[in-house]
């Protein structure tokens, strides 16, 4: 057995081409028929198909569909999402209303999709009415506290940089403090203070 499966090449790569070129052809047919499409994308990538006519996924999206990686991995996340919707009865019919539920757990996608459909009364929900329904869904991003910046301080014969870490950094006056401990400790101690 080879790096990449079976080593009888020739019987394994004429299935696998054929493979290819039909799962090609599905993602070729456009964005009209977008779950088939992420679906065929997913199921090329995933069973890495590409690798028989190109060196990199990126070189295989953009030489056989034109498309770059980001825009590829887009339909394959609104296929999954499609994918997730059909136990409601009603799809979204187009991939820019089916990727705003991306990046939602399943069930939540679920509860958003019925909403968005809820609110347009029963017809096709906008872009904007699932996206709404979506951020109400999305976990809240914590804050993220500001990282102070190094200070220079100059004094009689030194000059003092504090550059504060990203943990443990309380403020300039704690560390100054801090600083001034360690110095008292190494100059009782004979062992003189370092110079950078």
């Amino acid at each position: 057995m080879g790096l990449w499966g079976n080593t009888d090449k020739k019987q394994d790569d004429g299935e696998r081409r054929a493979r290819l070129e039909q799962l090609t052809a599905t993602a070729k047919r456009g964005l009209a028929a977008f779950a088939d499409t992420g679906a065929a994308l997913a199921a090329i990538h995933a069973e890495e198909l590409w690798r028989l006519v190109a060196s990199t996924w990126e070189q295989w999206c953009n030489d056989n569909l034109g498309l770059t990686e980001r825009r590829v991995g887009q339909l394959i996340e609104a296929a999954k999402t499609c994918d997730s919707l059909r136990q409601t009865g009603k799809l979204p019919r187009s991939e820019r209303v089916a990727r705003e539920l991306s990046g939602l757990p399943e069930s939540k996608q679920v509860e958003a999709w019925e909403e968005a459909v809820a609110e347009a009364a029963g017809g096709e929900p906008t872009a904007e009415q699932v996206a709404k329904a979506a951020r109400k869904r999305k976990p809240k991003k914590a804050r993220k506290a500001p990282v102070a910046k190094p200070v220079n301080y100059r004094v009689p014969g030194a000059a003092i940089r504090l550059t504060p870490r990203k943990s443990g950094f309380t403020s300039y006056v704690a560390a100054l403090e801090h600083a001034l401990q360690l110095a008292k400790q190494a100059e009782q101690a004979g062992a003189g203070l370092r110079v950078a």
